[in-house]
């Protein structure tokens, strides 16, 4: 049985690209390839796993309610913004490989601008802005839309009556 995506879904996926992007170096001085490449991968873990949220409830399309599915829609609207973020990132990493490269090897073409190590991380700070915007408007969307959605449930099912929460004794971590 699959799990229904929920308004809290895109709340949890909007959080997660926020704290990615409030990552991103804004600065020259401040990019890293590693750093870059691991951005890379955080960004790509996270467009699998909504693609695969919204696939897994597309093949089940009688067990998804209709306000389930306008919570498909914008998840789905959501892998279009992180896709786009990704490219960015892509860009980032060619300019941010290329200066690292002509950092390591030191006759390429002679061309001031070309072979300034300077210039490229400028480039790839740009790009890592511009990818850091497109993550916060996706996140952005995602919260807006969120609110208004309804359970992806129907109405009888949530009538049912809970037991009260009980506070839970702390455990420790330590051994």
């Amino acid at each position: 049985m699959s799990s229904s995506v929920t308004p809290t879904t895109l709340d949890y996926l909007a959080r997660r690209l926020d704290e990615l992007a409030a990552q991103f170096p804004t600065t020259p001085e401040a990019v890293d390839l590693v750093t870059l490449t691991d951005d890379i991968a955080m960004l790509t873990h996270h467009l699998q796993h909504a693609t695969e949220r919204a696939q897994e409830r597309f093949t089940a399309p009688l067990t998804v309610h209709p306000p389930e599915r306008v919570t498909l829609v914008q998840l789905t609207r959501a892998t279009a913004g992180i896709a786009k973020a990704l490219d960015t990132l892509a860009e980032a990493l060619t300019y941010a490989t290329t200066g690292f490269q002509r950092e390591a090897v030191e006759d390429l073409a002679r061309s001031p601008l070309r072979n300034d190590l300077q210039v490229l991380r400028i480039m790839t700070a740009e790009k890592y802005v511009a990818a850091r915007a497109r993550l916060r408007h996706t996140a952005a969307a995602l919260r807006a839309t969120s609110p208004r959605t309804a359970r992806s449930t129907p109405r009888t099912a949530s009538l049912q009556t809970q037991p009260p929460a009980v506070p839970q004794p702390r455990q420790s971590s330590r051994p």
